[in-house]
């Protein structure tokens, strides 16, 4: 996940530059699907993040025409824009519940928890004690995503990812961080954040 904030006065110019990028990814038959959105509520309001999920570590190093993709990338996007930060997230499986996100709904409510070192595997053990408990199972399930920070900034970060129609069912959101979980929370922060299907990529099969 990338997030990107756009150069003072450059908003437009940026995106018209993101846009061009992405259209590089369709001439290069890029398979890799590349979401983006725009932060609409947090402390990174007017910030842009995008994003390629579903990958093993491995497939990064197979990755289509990187050096390709970076001249076009340093030609479109970093005229116009700040690289803020870059990390590879592990997403937890047996720690969520319903299909994986992110996807294309229409917002996606994130939180950021940061956990103290050493405690990372009892707050794990938490999750996934969470995710099969049974208000977790059913089709009334609520539908959530952990990832674990791997690489690319700070250490105990994980990421809470949800899908929201707007913004009154994202305040509504019922809570799904487990109990034995938050004595072991440092901090967390949330946000909203709009999907963009213009600064999205999703190849046709």
């Amino acid at each position: 996940m990338v997030v990107i904030q756009p150069k003072p006065g450059q908003s437009t110019a940026f995106e018209q530059g993101y846009q061009r990028h992405l259209e590089w990814h369709k001439g290069a038959n890029d398979r890799w699907t590349w979401y983006g959105w725009s932060f609409v509520l947090g402390e990174r309001l007017g910030m842009f993040m995008d994003g390629t999920f579903g990958h093993a570590a491995a497939n990064f190093d197979a990755a289509v025409q990187p050096a390709g993709d970076a001249a076009d990338n340093a030609a479109n996007v970093v005229p116009h824009a700040d690289f803020l930060s870059h990390g590879v997230f592990r997403r937890l499986d047996t720690a969520s519940v319903g299909q994986p996100l992110p996807d294309a709904a229409p917002f996606l409510a994130m939180a950021t928890y940061t956990v103290a070192p050493g405690e990372e595997t009892a707050f794990e053990r938490q999750l996934v004690a969470g995710a099969t408990a049974p208000a977790n199972s059913g089709r009334a399930a609520p539908r959530f995503t952990w990832y674990r920070l791997q690489i690319g900034g700070g250490g105990g970060q994980y990421v809470l990812m949800r899908a929201a129609p707007g913004f009154a069912a994202a305040a509504d959101l019922p809570e799904v961080l487990p109990a034995g979980a938050k004595a072991l929370v440092r901090a967390v922060r949330t946000e909203l954040l709009r999907y963009r299907a213009d600064m999205s990529y999703i190849p046709k099969d």
